[in-house]
């Protein structure tokens, strides 16, 4: 068996690998967007929150004391998506540290087995170059004979 045609199992499993890495990858990159997403929303709902809170006029004590309260839980709430976005980044730049790695296994095999098979041919065309001097040489001697016994 050629070495082109052992090697092609092992490049499908790399390049399956690589194709399996980058779904990984993607699916970690949606995540981030959607943690993203979710933290500007809660942003965008905290300063709401205030902008109209600022705007209610005077106040008194309890409803100071729930607002000040409310406005620590969303503190809290916005550390912890902080939090869960730093996963997520980090679990998405080990994915595409994963899926770079196999995507340049899977190339370097493709380079590999190109090189075979080129190597393969070039031998291939060196045989078939044998093969029709061999012929040639055998029709050239066949008429020398024929020659020499007219």
């Amino acid at each position: 068996m050629m070495k082109s045609k052992r090697f092609e199992p092992i490049h499908e499993i790399a390049a399956t690998s690589a194709k399996d890495s980058s779904r990984a990858m993607a699916e970690a990159g949606r995540k981030v967007a959607d943690l993203e997403r979710q933290l500007e929303q809660l942003h965008a709902y905290r300063d709401e929150y205030v902008r109209n809170s600022q705007s209610a006029g005077a106040i008194d004590a309890v409803k100071l004391q729930n607002y000040r309260s409310f406005l620590a839980r969303l503190g809290e709430a916005l550390s912890q998506h902080l939090k869960s976005l730093d996963a997520a980044r980090k679990e998405y730049e080990k994915r595409r540290a994963l899926w770079s790695e196999k995507r340049t296994e899977a190339e370097s095999l493709n380079r590999v087995i190109d090189r075979f098979r080129k190597e393969e041919r070039h031998a291939a065309d060196g045989r078939e170059q044998r093969e029709g001097d061999d012929a040639a040489m055998r029709w050239m001697l066949a008429a020398r004979t024929d020659t020499g016994n007219a």
